[in-house]
This record gives structure tokens, C-alpha cells and sequence, in this order.
């Protein structure tokens, strides 16, 4: 089996769902990139060509659909008049070289669900929708067309962002189709949707390695991103003395070393700390590092934790300053609350697949996900299948079809109790 395909029919025992696996060997046709994986970047060609095939497939399972002003898709199952939705949402679009199931398989599973309750003539109380949100991925902004359909997409920010080749949102929106003056146009009335559900690849190794089939996410981390910033002077490598030097490299180098062991000692299980950026300056052999750049995120559930963290790296940064005599600056970049999901919904899920005979396990996600916006406006929950060595925005990212099943199996049993049933209480802090 190649990394570019699903295991074939024959290769498990449980062949159930053979139209979300004909689903999803359809979707693998769309977007493939030569040199491996999927690129369905947001508001492309193949992007485009993604969203009007899940029209079509959601058209002929029987839903109302449409497209919204950013490009979300609506596909909905009409309820009782005046009735607020059930939503289950994830997103088309990948990252550059991505794997086959980020996102797309919450849609897709969502609308194998929906199929399901059609079929069975399964009690409705709500109106239930399939959402597949535009430009999760962050081509131009993470979680842009969720952003758009909660009202926090200004037409500033749409003008302003611009992706890595410095195509600009509004351009690519236009060359798609859409007017970005019309953008607010997304935008949903408060209330009405009533609940939302979301199925999702675990991105990481936590459920593989505690063999678990189905998680269940209790928030989604918050994130605090900084520039650090140590300067020195660009002297002769082979005439400055070792030390008289201004070695701005050094001082990062003993910063990064500290950053780990202090994110180790004083943040919690669920804490990552990540350097991921370094430029240095003038980056040449024979010259003494003058200026270094540092990029690093923490992430955090906890909020006072994740705040209490990012706030000691100033600290973190002078110490390694002054110890190479070099000058430092700490700028925060971005930052995120950490988003808790509804306890009623995370219950329904866990009983949802003990009653189906699974284990379920209770995680917090440090990925974003959509669910994070749309937990800001109203109930949300999120559930996890697992990822196969922990692999995801890569072409080997892969799940095991039983893993599937199982995912899709109680995501079908959530949402027939939640349609028969009121739905859960309380205006989420965020909601208008």
C-alpha cells in the first residue's frame, strides 16, 4: 500500500461503508500533487474543484446545499420550522504536500451520518447541516472561513492577509469567484446553529499508542507566540578572542537549552514548547554572529499556566543575554485562549462509543480546529480517530479503515440521540 491510497476492501473485515469509501477514494482524485500527497490550497484550482464535488455528492444524498459568501459550504437537512441546527463541520482544503483525511474526513464522515438518518427515518427535531469551511489550513489565515461565518472576519483582515507567496485573500477571492466586499455576507444570525460536532485525525501518536480507536477532545489548547531577539556584534572569526565576543548565536543557543528544561519543569502534561524559527545573521563562517531570531509557541489548556509561561520567557531570554553580553528583545506575535468544548456534547460522544463498545479516551487537542471558532457562538465538541505514527500534513498521513468505521459508527450514534433530543443549554462567553 502506497501512502497516496487507502487499504483496499478486501485487506479488513469490516466492509461497511462502502460509500464513504467510495467517497473517499474520489476525493484522493482531486488535488493530487506529482511530487506526493494532496494541494488543495484555499481559493486554488483544486480547491474549487473539491468544494463543487461535495456540492454534488451532498446534492444527491438528498440536502439542500449551498455556498456561501466565503465559499463555506452548507449542505442541510431541512427540521421543523424554526428549528436551530445540528452541525458537524471540518474543512476540504489541505497544506501543501498534505495527507487525504485532515479535515476531509470529518466532512465526509458527517455526511455518511447524515445518509444514515435519512435512511433509517431516524426521529429529527433540529435541522441538521454538513459544513465544509473554507481555508482552514491557513493559506491566507487559519481558520478564515469559520472566522467569516462567525462575524470575526473584518473586511481589514481580509484586505491584509496575504499568503507565503504574497497572493493576497481578496485576489484569490475574486480569481475563485468571490467578491470579498460581500464576505460579511457569511455571516450567521446568533442561535441558530444549536450544536456542533466535529470528526477529526488525531494529528499526533497519543491514541495509537495507548490503542484506543475513538478520542474524545476536552479542549483545544490555547497558544502564545514570540520573536525573541538577540543582538551582538558581526566580528572576525579568526582575530576576536573567544571571550570578547558578542556572540548572539550563543546566547540563543543557551536560551533554546533553557526553554526546554524550563518548559519541562514548569508547565504540565498537556504543555508543548516549540523553537521552530532561527535566522542567523550575518550567516556566514567567518564572521561572528552579530543578530539571531528566534520563533518559538507555547501551548497550553490551561490559560493562567500558558500565560504564566510566555510571560517568563523575558526572564528566560535577559539570563542568556547577559551571560554572552549581548543585547535581547522578547515581541509577542499571536495569541489564543484556550478553548474548552461543552460538557454535554463531550458526554454525549464518550457514551455514544461506550455504548458501541469502545474505550474512549479523554484528550485535550494542541492542534486548532474549526471547532474552536464555533465553540466561541455555541456548544461544540470535537472527537478524534487515530493517526498512524502520529503522521499528519504529510502525504503518509493514513488512519486504519476499522479505526474509520469506528469513528464514523459513533459520530452516527451521537447524532441520532442529539437530534431526538433538546439541545444542550447556555450561550457560550464569545456569542453575540
Amino acid at each position: 500500500m502506497t501512502a497516496n491510497t487507502l487499504p483496499s476492501q478486501a485487506a479488513v473485515s469490516d466492509a461497511s461503508h462502502p460509500r464513504l469509501r467510495r467517497d473517499l477514494d474520489a476525493l484522493a482524485a482531486i488535488g493530487r500533487d506529482p511530487a506526493g500527497g494532496w494541494s488543495r490550497l484555499a481559493f486554488g484550482e483544486a480547491d474549487r474543484k473539491v468544494h463543487a464535488w461535495f456540492m454534488d455528492i451532498a446534492k444527491a444524498a438528498g440536502l439542500a446545499v449551498r455556498m456561501d459568501s466565503f465559499g463555506n459550504v452548507i449542505a442541510r437537512l431541512e427540521g421543523p420550522p424554526q428549528a436551530r441546527a445540528i452541525v458537524i463541520g471540518s474543512h476540504l482544503d489541505t497544506v501543501q504536500n498534505g495527507g487525504l483525511l485532515d479535515g476531509a474526513l470529518g466532512v465526509l464522515s458527517g455526511l455518511e451520518a447524515v445518509r444514515r438518518v435519512i435512511e433509517t427515518g431516524a426521529e429529527r427535531r433540529h435541522a441538521i447541516e454538513v459544513i465544509a469551511f473554507r481555508d482552514e489550513e491557513g493559506r491566507f489565515g487559519a481558520f478564515s472561513g469559520s472566522r467569516a461565518m462567525m462575524g470575526t472576519l473584518s473586511p481589514a483582515d481580509i484586505a491584509r492577509m496575504r499568503a507565503s507567496d504574497g497572493t493576497g485573500l481578496s485576489e484569490a477571492m475574486r480569481e475563485a469567484g468571490f467578491d470579498p466586499d460581500r464576505a460579511g455576507e457569511a455571516r450567521r444570525e446568533p442561535g441558530e446553529i444549536g450544536a456542533y460536532l466535529e470528526l477529526h485525525i488525531e494529528q499526533g501518536p497519543v491514541l495509537e499508542s495507548q490503542a484506543r480507536c475513538i478520542g474524545v477532545v476536552s479542549a483545544i489548547a490555547g497558544q502564545e507566540r514570540l520573536s525573541v531577539r538577540f543582538t551582538g556584534a558581526p566580528d572576525h572569526a579568526g582575530t576576536t578572542p573567544m571571550g570578547l565576543r558578542r556572540d548572539a548565536f550563543a546566547a540563543a543557543a543557551r536560551f533554546a537549552d533553557r526553554f526546554r528544561s524550563f518548559i519541562l519543569a514548569e508547565g504540565g502534561p498537556e504543555t508543548r514548547g516549540t523553537i521552530g524559527i532561527v535566522k542567523v545573521l550575518p550567516n556566514a563562517g567567518n564572521v561572528v554572529p552579530s543578530e539571531v531570531r528566534i520563533g518559538l509557541e507555547i501551548r497550553d489548556i490551561d490559560a493562567v499556566r500558558l500565560a504564566a509561561l510566555a510571560g517568563a520567557m523575558d526572564g528566560l531570554a535577559a539570563d542568556a543575554a547577559q551571560a554572552m553580553n549581548v543585547d535581547h528583545q522578547v515581541r509577542r506575535v499571536y495569541g489564543a485562549a484556550p478553548v474548552p468544548m461543552n460538557g454535554e456534547l463531550t458526554a454525549l460522544l464518550d457514551a455514544a462509543a461506550r455504548d458501541l463498545g469502545h474505550e474512549p479516551l479523554s484528550l485535550p487537542s494542541g492542534a486548532g480546529h474549526d471547532a474552536a471558532i464555533i465553540a466561541e457562538f455555541a456548544p461544540a465538541a470535537l472527537m478524534f480517530v487515530p493517526s498512524v505514527g502520529g503522521r499528519s500534513h504529510c502525504p503518509e498521513e493514513h488512519t486504519a479503515w476499522p479505526d474509520i468505521v469506528a469513528g464514523v459508527a459513533v459520530l452516527e450514534a451521537a447524532l441520532r440521540r442529539l437530534s431526538a433530543s433538546p439541545l444542550p443549554n447556555g450561550v457560550p462567553p464569545g456569542a453575540p
